[in-house]
Order: structure tokens, then sequence, then C-alpha cells
């Protein structure tokens, strides 16, 4: 596995064989009961099976803790956060865990208006979108 230095030590880039299929930038966003965030991130022809819990698997092995949260994130053309849902990581992605969400994408820089948490327990939100809301008089 290769890995590319970064500035910030929370991002982990995995650049592996290229594999066949389609491809995008994914990663894999962790978030740990106090609240401490890290991301590995990969062009999804580079893992392994090309899914997020390889992806999260060759970045940082297992979880060090049960209370470890680990969502998966498709990436933008910018590398922001376009969606964040359960996927192949397992665990759920309920309305209870949006704010360490938002927190966490929040402190990696990785928001943006674009960004929608898909759901599990309810509609997908879009924390950061700035439209009108629908109960707003019209100007």
């Amino acid at each position: 596995m290769a890995r590319r230095p970064v500035l910030d030590p929370r991002f982990t880039f995995v650049s592996e064989n290229i594999n066949d299929g389609p491809n995008e930038l994914i990663g894999v966003l962790e978030v740990r009961e106090d609240g401490r965030a890290r991301v590995a991130i990969a062009e999804r022809m580079r893992v392994d099976g090309r899914c997020h819990i390889r992806l999260a698997r060759t970045a940082w092995d297992s979880k060090d803790e049960i209370t470890t949260r680990w969502w998966s994130l498709v990436l933008d053309a910018t590398g922001k956060a376009f969606t964040v849902r359960n996927g192949s990581c397992g665990d759920t992605l309920t309305t209870a865990d949006v704010p360490r969400v938002v927190a966490a994408l929040e402190s990696l820089r990785l928001a943006s208006p674009k960004t929608m948490l898909a759901l599990d327990d309810a509609q997908a939100v879009f924390p950061w979108r700035t439209e009108p809301s629908l109960d707003s008089p019209a100007p």
C-alpha cells in the first residue's frame, strides 16, 4: 500500500494497484466517541474490492473502540464530501449522529452546500445548504 504524505495527519491517502471498474473519489469518515475524527481517501479503482470497508481496513486495520463509527463518503471533484452514508462500513447513520458528523466534516474541511447525509432513520439532510426555507416570505 502506498501512502502519500499530507500536511494534516488526520488524512490518510491510499493508493494501491489499479483495478477494473468505475472510478470516483471515495473516503471513510471515522468519528470517535470523544469527537475526534479522521478520514481515509482513495480513488475507488485503487481500493481492493472497490468498497469503503476495504479502504478503512487498509488505512487503519480495525476500529480500536467499539463506540468508534465509520461512515462511507463519496467526494466531489473538489475533494469535498458529496454523500455521507452507512455504506459497506455497516454503522448506521441516524439523526442522533448528525451533530457529530457535521462537526467532523467541518473540522476536516470536507463540508460543502452540496454535502448530503443519507440517514437511515429519516430523510436525507443537507446541513450546509443555504436555500431559503419554504416558510420564508417572498422578497
